[in-house]
């Protein structure tokens, strides 16, 4: 295995790891999006975690295209 094959597999291990541990955290939301579904928290309860869920998502979205690139730049080198 050559050394630029070692530092990509690095990188995309480091991505998925990234998108795991923002997996996790929207994960440790869901009871409050569901309390706020059933009508049990009130929208401004709310309003903090949907933005942190936003954000969460944002971020695993861009990190997933990150990752999908890697891969496309990866596939255009063999």
């Amino acid at each position: 295995m050559s050394k630029t094959s070692s530092k990509e597999t690095r990188t995309r291990e480091q991505i998925e790891g990234e998108i795991r541990g923002l997996q996790q955290l929207l994960t440790a939301t869901d009871y409050k999006a569901l309390k706020h579904a059933d009508g049990v928290m009130s929208d401004e309860e709310y309003e903090e975690t949907r933005q942190l869920r936003v954000e969460y998502r944002r971020q695993i979205n861009d990190l997933e295209a990150e990752l999908e690139a890697a891969e496309g730049q990866v596939a255009d080198n063999e």
